[in-house]
């Protein structure tokens, strides 16, 4: 595996990790969730697996997350779709041949989805694993419980807060990225289509507690997209 860095248009910076096969045809971008990094267990795989089926794979740490470049940066919508559209221009740029598919868990499904319905991209196959399609809601709720309101009185007093959701190293939340969720609601922003046919399929746990498994339901339905749900399995 090599591990290197892209610059974007803005000067930041996205960490990455790669294993190319010779002669690979397709390369899949994997975009992590959130508290999550290029090297999380299921990237990992990937990275360990696909070479082997000749399929390279590039993984990328979202803006806020990890501990090398990427951390620097402020945690903004904008600025991980940026980091996405870089992530594609350099496996273009390096293999202008293959094709190019994306594999997204989670949060980086929510943000994938924004990615492919708003911005040219090259890819038209993606695979959303356990997608946080009401990320929103995970944050914005009419009823939030007592740490949740504690949270908001220290995002007010600060500026930020850290949140983790337990799924790994809290990463610093602020008021722009609460903004920023509240002005995208991808139930009502995912077109797929807009900028030509994409294929499109999902996974999820039936016993995940994190993004409810009704909602990835839901969203598969509204945009017929085939959804595979694992009884038993969580996040």
């Amino acid at each position: 595996m090599r591990n290197f860095t892209i610059q974007k248009s803005d000067f930041h910076k996205v960490a990455c990790v790669e294993e190319i096969p010779e002669g690979a045809k397709t390369i899949v971008i994997a975009v992590h969730g959130f508290t999550s990094i290029k090297e999380s267990p299921t990237v990992r795989r990937l990275l360990d697996r696909l070479p082997a089926a000749g399929i390279g794979v590039v993984g990328i740490d979202l803006p806020g997350h990890g501990t090398e470049d990427s951390f620097a940066e402020e945690l903004r919508l904008e600025a991980c779709i940026d980091s996405l559209a870089a992530a594609e221009w350099y496996v273009n740029g390096m293999y202008p041949k293959a094709e190019i598919c994306y594999f997204a868990s989670s949060f980086g499904a929510y943000v994938t989805g924004l990615y492919i319905s708003s911005r040219h991209h090259k890819g038209h196959k993606a695979f959303f694993r356990s997608a946080a399609v009401n990320m929103p809601s995970l944050f914005l709720k009419d009823d939030p419980t007592e740490e949740e309101k504690r949270l908001f009185e220290e995002l007010a007093e600060k500026g930020y807060f850290e949140q983790g959701f337990g799924l790994g190293k809290p990463v610093r939340v602020t008021r722009g990225f609460i903004e920023d969720l509240a002005g995208h609601d991808l139930f009502a922003l995912f077109d797929p289509d807009v900028l030509g046919p994409h294929k499109i399929a999902m996974a999820h746990g039936a016993e995940d507690a994190v993004i409810d498994p009704a909602m990835a339901a839901r969203f598969a339905e509204k945009f017929h997209i085939r959804e595979t749900v694992f009884p038993g399995e969580g996040h």
